[in-house]
């Protein structure tokens, strides 16, 4: 025997692929496409379908036919796991551009604040006075993620010629 067991090997081409409409997908499932079966006489058309992935990670690769000198030979669809599979990676837009705030009002002293319990890897953010126009208003402190190679530069005012100047805070290298 020249082919695997199972393996289908014919001499008739399939017919080119029908196209398919796919709607809309359902949530968590990926579009398997048509293809064309051999049912022992001839080809017949095997509609898509929406399939949910079996585990996270996988893709599926779509049934086909391969030419191998002359003769057709069925390559049955099937899952496997994608290649280096991203990071779930969350969207943090820019920070808008500061600001220059200055104002004669000096601010309060900073607040003692109680930290919330740390999540793994978290680094606080530490509160500031913000001045909102009219007087100087607590923004209270948080965790934030780390970013790798970063450290955070706390929000702070500076005592100028011209009265007080808020340094805004960033992460730094």
């Amino acid at each position: 025997m020249t082919v695997a067991p199972g393996t289908i090997e014919v001499t008739t081409a399939p017919p080119p692929e029908q196209v398919e409409t796919q709607g809309a997908a359902p949530p968590g499932q990926v579009w398997v496409k048509g293809y064309w079966h051999w049912n022992g006489a001839r080809h017949v058309w095997q509609p898509g379908h929406w399939a949910a992935p079996p585990q996270t990670g996988m893709i599926y690769e779509p049934a086909r036919w391969e030419n191998r000198n002359g003769r057709w030979v069925f390559n049955d669809g099937r899952w496997r796991v994608g290649a280096n599979i991203a990071p779930t990676v969350v969207y943090e837009p820019p920070p808008p551009p500061p600001q220059v705030v200055e104002v004669q009002a000096a601010p309060p002293p900073p607040m003692v604040e109680v930290r919330p319990a740390a999540p793994r890897g978290g680094v606080w953010i530490p509160g500031y006075w913000h001045w909102n126009g009219q007087r100087h208003v607590w923004i209270g402190g948080h965790w934030s993620a780390a970013r790798a190679g970063m450290r955070w530069e706390p929000d702070h005012w500076v005592h100028t010629e011209h009265g007080w100047r808020m340094e805004h805070g960033r992460w730094a290298r």
